[in-house]
């Protein structure tokens, strides 16, 4: 008794589909857990920095005016934030720039101290 040879079926395949829906939910799901992430540590690290660049900032040695003035100015650009931060510090910064570049310079005047202090004070109120 002979059977019949019975022709070939296909049967479907989807496993290819199936790997790109999964590694496409993958990297949507890994994009979005980096993206909170990455949000989180900025906003984290925003306001350790600035804590850091105030400390550095209010620890400026005015012994030596140049070196003291080229920090105020670096610090104090990361420190100006907002409107009345950067009025204020502007004022600081072209008092700041007699002593930068010169060669021989004098001790700080008070008037720039004040300046400073001033600035100084100011972002003390927003840490």
């Amino acid at each position: 008794m002979l059977r019949d040879i019975k022709p070939i079926v296909e049967i479907p395949d989807y496993s290819l589909y199936i790997l790109i829906a999964t590694v496409a939910v993958g990297l949507y799901f890994g994009y979005i857990l980096f993206r909170k992430f990455y949000i989180y540590s900025r906003s984290k690290c925003s306001i350790d920095c600035e804590k850091y660049y105030y400390t550095q900032f209010c620890n400026i040695d005015w012994s030596k005016p140049k070196e003291a003035s080229y920090l105020a100015t670096k610090y104090g650009l990361v420190l100006a934030k907002d409107k009345r931060k950067k009025e204020i510090f502007n004022q600081l910064r072209d008092r700041l720039d007699i002593y930068k570049y010169r060669k021989d310079i004098d001790k700080i005047d008070s008037e720039t101290l004040n300046y400073y202090n001033l600035f100084k004070q100011v972002c003390n109120e927003s840490i």
